[in-house]
């Protein structure tokens, strides 16, 4: 019964994704400065400062583990920007949380004994209060998963400490999300699944944490995930459900979790959703679909649907009308597009290819130039056509973690390598 549950646990665990699912980018967009657009990708924080015209990157293993070592494998589940722009980075695998308040450069690690030695399977910044950040923390005990909790940081994700604002029912018990209101102050979701055939449920809270209601979700054993609070409603919330590889669906409230309804059902998986600015859904597939629900739609499940982009994920800058989609290189040619006519049309906005190597900054530029070479490599950057399979000699010594870069050349399956960074999970944007 315990190797039952612990292999659940493993094959459900929200660790994996956040409100998402594999093979995903983020893009966000901070209020300051307003030129800025950062994309968290399965090998760095890429920073655009002027629009999205030119690119530069601080290195995964920079990120996240404060490594010089430009092979260093750390699987990146989460990003996100506070209200302030600061980053933050949460990896599952090595337990580790960490923090750029300056542009991506310098990555200290958070702290806390809310988080310490525990696995953070999500967090969500307070879109209002840059003090204010949510994690959901895979708790364990003697090497076994020991139940789901809550914790907050007041500091802007430097430290995260405190009573527990939730704690599951019981140890097969998974959060799968936690999300915080834009248009009402301290109002709080999750979701919840059970690893052990327990009925999903959403959590909500009106209280900032201090009470939570739970209702239960008719969902059989499906995977429920938050992907967005309406901004302008906060009892409006959106989540998207996981029944198999074959079968997703978005569920929707209009109560504050009270009840739910169904208003889309796809044969596939659903990639990336957004709630525009106009009040308008988008949610994308790595199909090449688009389903479209207009704003002032009258019936919610009035959704079309149209050719795009392969989307990995679709956001907005809050106050403008541009749409912007993370591409699939390999086959649209792009790994950024945007729109200006309401996602009918993209264009191309960056391609990986177009990187002009690591953040200028003193930090970035000493721990990931071996990396850049690597990133160089397999993506054929400055690199002719008839330069071989290996890029030249330079081979670095394999690393036992593993690496995104470490074996592969330049052909397609090592684009294949770099992008496809299986079990992964990303924010909705």
């Amino acid at each position: 019964m315990v190797a039952l549950a612990v292999a659940a646990f493993a094959a459900a665990s929200p660790a994996r994704a956040n409100n998402a699912f594999p093979d995903e980018f983020s893009v966000h967009f901070p209020a300051a400065p307003s030129q800025t657009i950062f994309i968290g990708a399965n090998f760095g924080m890429l920073v655009s400062q002027d629009d999205g015209l030119t690119w530069r990157y601080a290195c995964e293993p920079w990120v996240v583990a404060g490594s010089n070592a430009a092979l260093a494998f750390a699987n990146v589940s989460l990003y996100d920007a506070t209200a302030d722009g600061a980053l933050i980075a949460a990896v599952f695998d090595i337990s580790t949380v960490t923090r750029s308040a300056d542009m991506a450069c310098t990555w200290p690690n958070s702290s806390g004994s809310g988080i310490a030695g525990q696995k953070v399977s999500d967090f969500f910044p307070d879109p209002n209060d840059a003090s204010l950040v949510l994690a959901t923390v895979v708790a364990s005990k003697d090497g076994l998963p020991n139940g789901n909790y809550i914790v907050p940081s007041h500091d802007g994700g430097k430290t995260f400490e405190g009573p527990h604002l939730y704690d599951t029912p019981t140890s097969t018990d998974l959060l799968t999300g936690i999300e915080i209101a834009r248009s009402k102050p301290g109002v709080y979701y999750a979701t919840l699944m059970s690893t052990s055939g327990g009925q999903a449920r959403f959590l909500a809270s009106t209280d900032s944490g201090a009470t939570w209601t739970a209702t239960a979700l008719d969902i059989g054993s499906a995977e429920p995930r938050i992907m967005a609070v309406d901004p302008d409603d906060e009892k409006k919330v959106y989540l998207r459900v996981i029944s198999s590889a074959l079968a997703d669906g978005i569920l929707s409230t209009a109560d504050g979790g009270q009840t739910f309804t169904k208003i889309l059902s796809i044969d596939g998986q659903l990639s990336s959703f957004l709630r525009a600015d106009d009040g308008a859904l988008y949610a994308g597939t790595r199909a090449g679909k688009l389903y479209v629900r207009n704003a002032g739609a009258t019936n919610p499940m009035d959704f079309t649907v149209r050719s795009a982009p392969h989307l990995r994920c679709l956001g907005q800058r809050r106050g403008t009308s541009r749409i912007y989609g993370c591409a699939d290189m390999l086959v649209d040619g792009y790994s950024l597009v945007s729109s200006d006519d309401k996602a009918v049309t993209f264009q191309p906005v960056m391609s990986l290819k177009d990187l002009l190597g690591p953040l200028t900054c003193a930090p970035v530029q000493t721990n990931c130039q071996a990396h850049w070479q690597r990133i160089q490599c397999v993506l054929r950057i400055g690199i002719g056509a008839d330069a071989g399979q290996t890029c030249g000699a330079a081979q670095p010594p394999s690393n036992p973690g593993g690496s995104h870069c470490a074996s592969v050349g330049g052909s397609a399956s090592a684009l294949l390598v770099l992008l496809a960074y299986a079990w992964r999970r990303r924010r909705w944007s």
